[in-house]
């Protein structure tokens, strides 16, 4: 059976909505209706799914953890700040995640191995 990624984000998704209870990083970055960071970065081998995404940088948990918490926020919040080139979408800026749905992105990239 193949998986699909973007249904069991969704069921995830609907599942914590069901229960009352705001989504997880994870379950944000892996969304299609909210970040869906997975269509464009890799995050180590159990952190995640496993995807070929190659437009984005691979997240490591050290470098997310050099880079620091605030930095980690604006670069979701508006990455046009630091690089107007970029194609990431400013996810604050557009208000596709809330200010406490990005605090749970940093999180979980904070938290990465």
């Amino acid at each position: 059976m193949r998986r699909r990624p973007a249904l069991a984000a969704l069921l995830l998704l609907a599942a914590g909505a069901a229960r009352g209870e705001a989504p997880s990083g994870l379950e944000i970055f892996t969304s299609p209706a909210k970040g869906y960071c997975v269509a464009c970065h890799q995050v180590p081998e159990g952190a995640g799914p496993a995807t070929r995404s190659d437009l984005g940088p691979r997240l490591e948990g050290k470098r997310m953890r050099e880079l620091g918490k605030a930095r980690l926020r604006a670069l979701i919040a508006d990455p046009t700040a630091a690089n107007p080139d970029t194609v990431m979408p400013p996810f604050g800026r557009h208000k596709i995640l809330s200010p406490t749905e990005i605090d749970r992105v940093v999180d979980y990239l904070d938290a990465l191995p």
